[in-house]
């Protein structure tokens, strides 16, 4: 490591660091004696509130879901004031940190039924006082309103929700992930959020910032950005998502930046929707995958603009477009993988989330560039997509990079003259996508570089560590767990290692290979 890089990485850590002590801090004031006191008011309060949800619940019997929201909603108006209540973070901090505690031990121990007991095993009730937690270090000293917004529209619009959800019969249900969420309770959530946030922000008189329609405004980008990842998150982590999420795109429109236009986020938002509804319409995407494509595309056109959005949705349209090709000649491979060529939200996430994270990262540290990686990223998965695309669809003579051996076309770790060209060639057309923005040649020849390195690693994590199974039916290798209608058997690799995994570290690879080669 030479001098001059030395020095750089420690003026970087040393911006960092002093900031951040100087903020904790702050954040550690000790708190007045009145403060002490209200305290003792809040926890008796909270106590009295939980002891009347489980004598109701018991009763009445009422269903547990009833005054779980009960609890949910009341406190989080309680947090919604918190920040006119309190003038130290300590003591917020205390209550969330002793909340966290209390509720891991209920779910454990299955206590206190009435607040955390729902038909399913969740640590839902865990996340709600964690996501304060989280909100408390990144906003109480200086916007102590995001952290009032953020939880209100948690309490209000996700309890409105399952209410609707489960008090209405019939409605209409559907899956994203592993929970059932409802049509109507979407529908809800997004309206009942946007009139809370709407609300909260009058009350909290932000009106001296913005007009009231463009408060409006700010309240139905969040609002839909909210429902989004309600109808995604799973087994309680709404509780995390939602509020984190809200808090997100309010720092965009009450903490001036001259790098961020915030109406570009609400411009990402409509695109997104477009691209994620015309994609779900033509059967690119999954319901799941149409829902982390509006997400991610959101986030990544409402931080980036075009510079950063061109490339992904170059690799997503001309991907899925290619998919499609030759339809008929890859269905006698189909068998072989997992998941189809509709991609759902593990096939976003895996193409598209470390892309997602390196821009969160660039927003956080403005004054690196993370681009060349960001490119390398979707290169990676680029190349991947079309090595295996174009391989299968002309059947070329396939050899197992790990290996060194002659195996079946579309075969884990397989790659094929034919195919090997195709990625490269992918990884080119997204590279130079971004030419009028940004890019050099220099640039380009290292991100194509990057996500051939990218993809060859993942046909050799594919050869060895990815997970393969066998049908006992058809006797047929396959990446699926169940095959002929039955479950198949498990003979080489990681259980946990799947395609996506797999797909993840590739774009690790491509973006790693682009950072270490610019």
């Amino acid at each position: 490591m030479t001098i001059d890089l030395q020095r750089q990485i420690y003026r970087e850590i040393e911006a960092f660091i002093i900031p951040m002590l100087f903020h904790m801090n702050e954040l550690f004031t000790p708190p007045r004696t009145l403060e002490w006191t209200l305290l003792v008011f809040i926890l008796t309060g909270l106590l009295v509130c939980v002891a009347a949800s489980e004598l109701i619940r018991k009763h009445f019997h009422w269903h547990a879901e009833v005054t779980r929201k009960f609890v949910h909603i009341t406190v989080g108006f309680l947090i919604f004031f918190a920040p006119r209540l309190f003038q130290s973070a300590l003591i917020p901090l205390l209550l969330s940190s002793f909340a966290v505690l209390i509720m891991v031990i209920a779910v454990r121990t299955r206590l206190l039924v009435g607040i955390h007991g729902t038909s399913r095993f969740s640590y839902g009730t865990v996340y709600y006082p964690f996501s304060f937690f989280v909100l408390i270090l990144l906003f109480w000293n200086n916007h102590p309103e995001i952290i009032s917004l953020a939880m209100v529209s948690l309490a209000t619009g996700d309890a409105a929700a399952a209410m609707v959800g489960e008090s209405f019969r019939p409605v209409r249900e559907y899956r994203l992930t592993s929970d059932k969420k409802s049509i109507e309770g979407s529908i809800t959530m997004f309206t009942v959020t946007s009139i809370s946030l709407f609300c909260g922000m009058i009350f909290l008189g932000l009106q001296t910032l913005h007009s009231m329609g463009y408060l409006a405004v700010i309240a139905i980008v969040s609002a839909s950005i909210a429902t989004a990842w309600e109808a995604l998150s799973s087994k309680g982590l709404d509780n995390f998502t939602i509020p984190l999420s809200v808090a997100f795109v309010l720092s965009f429109y009450f903490i001036p930046s001259q790098l961020q236009d915030p109406n570009r986020f609400i411009i990402g938002v409509f695109l997104s929707l477009l691209i994620a509804t015309t994609s779900y319409y033509f059967k690119f995407l999954t319901a799941s995958g149409s829902v982390a494509a509006f997400l991610l595309a959101s986030t990544i056109y409402g931080l980036g603009g075009w510079q950063w959005t061109v490339p992904i949705v170059t690799f997503f349209v001309l991907s899925s477009l290619l998919s499609k090709a030759g339809k008929k000649r890859k269905e006698q491979f189909e068998h072989l993988f997992e998941k189809t060529s509709t991609r759902d939200w593990g096939q976003v996430a895996a193409n598209g989330g470390i892309a997602g994270i390196l821009i969160l990262v660039q927003y956080a540290l403005p004054n690196e560039n993370f681009y060349p990686a960001y490119l390398g990223a979707i290169a990676a998965v680029t190349a991947d997509t079309w090595g295996t695309e174009i391989g299968v669809w002309f059947g070329g003579k396939t050899i197992s990079l790990s290996r060194f051996k002659v195996v079946e076309t579309g075969s884990n770790g397989g790659i094929s003259l034919e195919g090997f060209i195709g990625g490269a060639i992918g990884a080119l057309i997204v590279s130079a996508s971004t030419f009028p923005w940004a890019a050099t040649k220099r640039m380009v020849l290292i991100a194509t570089l990057s996500g051939i390195i990218g993809s060859l690693f993942d046909s050799l994590l594919g050869g060895t560590l990815q997970s393969l199974y066998r049908c006992w039916i058809c006797r047929k290798y396959t990446e699926r767990k169940l095959h002929c209608g039955s479950a198949t058997v498990f003979v080489n690799g990681i259980r946990w290692m799947t395609n996506d995994a797999v797909n993840w570290i590739c774009a690790l690879a491509g973006a790693t290979a682009a950072w270490r080669l610019y």
